[in-house]
């Protein structure tokens, strides 16, 4: 049986529990459950490809909400407890077994047949053996509408420049290598910064990490440093961690502090501008800080709280606008948050909140897109109603929220650091040409649309786990039967599927929001955790509707209706990503409806992304 230590159990959140483990070469990843879902991870390797169903436990239904596009079909999946219902089960709609014209239909497979008009209902599935229900609720809609509001800056959300961001950017080898990224509307980069080795004695050697900031900055990309790691003069004699192993908590703190400052002073003065934010430590309620589990929490506020204010004095003098930040923690650990965010000298010394998520570990390789194995599929934790992109974002802004921070709920939020899974395995849609633009698809427009659902902003920074990181983690690297990255000297890397959702959300010659914009008034439908999704904004040059299809059911000619886009005369053109290798580009024609709105049909292929830009 595969069981997991209490130091690894210990992070608790309300509806969510964090975990973590070292992979490897140290990489510590973060993978964040509901705690229902926990207990599947003790199942045996013997078990870990098989199809599993329970009889006995707390039913639910998933999805339990879902967009149904009228006359299209949904299929809900009766569970026990997380698990596959193995019991007989009835499905009924709006309280009719066999459904109408009006209710739409569903079968005792759970495969529901919405009717060809827009509206609200309810899908019931009932255990007969147990005599549970669960309930689902399916918005049936007729097409897409989104308002711009006339491009607006009072009715509309700020969408910050350089979104979108890659971790070890400083691994690509060479300045065409660098360039390729920076093409696919990556336009922040997050790394290491390099502590044991440029104070390897108490006189700074600068050199390499000036080396990286130089190579990748060049063009314009916005640097976040991970002050992350104890020189080997400040790791302690006896290191519990391992002897030369950075990771050890300093024996002194206040000149870990003042190494601190001294990047800051140095990075001001040689790259003034570029670095604008300092994240203070990486993933310090893991292995990443290497003291008992009892008092990491409060070894690392000690850390923060001593850095935190001389770092922000020194951005004061040297007049810049550079944030620190953290706690850069595997999942949203509550406590931790809450600690920060009320102590009197950390919560007027933060100008940011970061976390890591990964919804999977290597235990769980076998899940697949929408299925369940003995792991829920991809789809089905990517928009869980708790774990999901979105809510998991509107937590991290409650937390926020109930700071004493002078910022207020306003606080910038960034996801630092995510991905699929964090064990470097082989999943099976990381990389899938299919598969991996929809599900950073649905990272993306999660992580926006919480602005509908009531977070005061959208996350300032999103970073994907990785540029380059091999095996399994990549932007590019070589394409192979494999697709595990492989990124040797010398080779010449072509983008990976992943790639082709940033640039056509980012990149100036696409959708352009790696220059910042504002987020369209109003979307419908708005995301149901199943079925159609829809996220919208606009930039300097042009308004943008993003249009994620997560089903395997083609979408014949669904409506758009596009209000108030400020724009006389428009004209369309339709961005497709086609087979996770190109980004397709047509005209659409518009159809005037009034003043600035007009209209327009898209059919969506299963499992696609488009976007329609009007200029």
């Amino acid at each position: 049986m595969h069981t997991f230590s209490p130091k690894r159990l210990s992070i608790l959140t309300g509806l969510w529990q964090g975990f973590s483990s070292p992979t490897q070469g140290g990489r510590i990843k973060a993978l964040a459950l509901p705690i229902a879902l926990l207990a599947m991870l003790t199942l045996s390797c013997a078990s870990c490809f098989a199809v599993t169903t329970a009889t006995k436990g707390a039913i639910g239904i998933y999805p339990n909400s879902a967009d149904v596009f009228a006359g299209g079909q949904q299929v809900f999946q009766a569970q026990l407890s997380t698990i596959p219902d193995g019991n007989q089960v009835t499905f009924s709609v709006d309280g009719v077994v066999d459904g109408n014209q009006t209710t739409g239909t569903i079968t005792n497979q759970g495969v529901y047949t919405a009717p060809k008009v827009a509206g609200s209902h309810k899908v019931t599935v009932r255990d007969n053996a147990l005599g549970t229900t669960a309930t689902a609720s399916v918005s049936v809609y007729f097409g897409v509408s989104v308002d711009f509001a006339s491009r607006s800056t009072t009715a509309t959300r700020y969408v910050p420049a350089h979104l979108f961001g890659a971790e070890r950017m400083d691994s690509l080898h060479d300045t065409a290598d660098l360039d390729l990224v920076k093409a696919g509307g990556i336009s922040y980069a997050r790394f290491y910064a390099l502590i044991p080795i440029v104070f390897k004695t108490q006189t700074p050697d600068w050199g390499s990490i000036d080396a990286a900031v130089q190579r990748i900055s060049a063009g314009g990309v916005k640097v976040m440093l991970q002050m992350y790691q104890t020189p080997p003069w400040l790791q302690p004699d006896s290191n519990p961690c391992g002897a030369g192993n950075p990771n050890a908590m300093p024996t002194n703190v206040n000149e870990w502090a003042q190494i601190a400052v001294q990047y800051v002073k140095h990075m001001d003065d040689t790259f003034p501008g570029v670095i604008t934010d300092y994240e203070i430590w990486n993933e310090p309620d893991t292995d990443a800080l290497c003291v008992p589990m009892s008092s990491k929490e409060s070894d690392y506020l000690e850390i923060y709280k001593t850095a935190a204010p001389l770092m922000r004095a020194q951005i004061r003098a040297d007049h810049s606008s550079a944030r620190v930040g953290g706690p850069a923690t595997a999942g949203l650990p509550s406590s931790w948050i809450g600690a920060m965010l009320s102590d009197p000298v950390i919560s007027q010394n933060v100008d940011f909140l970061s976390y890591h998520i990964y919804i999977f570990s290597p235990t769980q390789a076998d899940a697949q897109w929408n299925a369940y194995t003995s792991t829920p599929g991809v789809l089905q934790m990517t928009q869980d109603s708790s774990l999901g992109p979105e809510p998991y974002y509107l937590t991290a802004t409650n937390l926020v929220a109930n700071g004493k921070q002078p910022q207020g709920k306003n606080l910038p939020i960034y996801n630092s650091e995510f991905n699929m899974d964090w064990g470097f395995i082989k999943t099976c849609c990381q990389n899938d040409p299919t598969y991996a633009p929809v599900w950073n698809g649905l990272q993306v427009a999660g992580m926006l649309n919480a602005v509908y659902e009531g977070a005061p902003s959208t996350v300032s920074h999103m970073v994907y786990f990785a540029a380059t990181a091999h095996p399994y983690f990549c932007l590019v690297g070589e394409i192979d039967a494999n697709m595990d990255c492989v990124y040797p000297l010398g080779s010449t890397p072509k983008p990976y599927p992943s790639y082709f959702l940033y640039q056509m959300f980012g990149a100036t010659k696409y959708l352009g929001l790696q220059d910042g914009g504002r987020m369209a008034a109003s979307i419908s439908p708005k995301e149901a955790g199943n079925g159609l999704v829809v996220t919208a904004f606009f930039t300097s040059t042009l308004d943008s509707i993003v249009l994620i299809n997560s089903t395997s059911e083609t979408l014949t000619n669904v409506p758009v209706e596009i209000a108030n886009t400020g724009i006389t005369g428009a004209s369309a053109t339709l961005y497709k990503i086609v087979n996770g290798e190109s980004i397709e580009s047509s005209s659409i024609s518009l159809t005037t409806t009034g003043g600035t709105s007009y209209s327009t049909e898209v059919t969506l292929a299963p499992n696609s992304v488009q976007a329609v830009a009007i200029r």
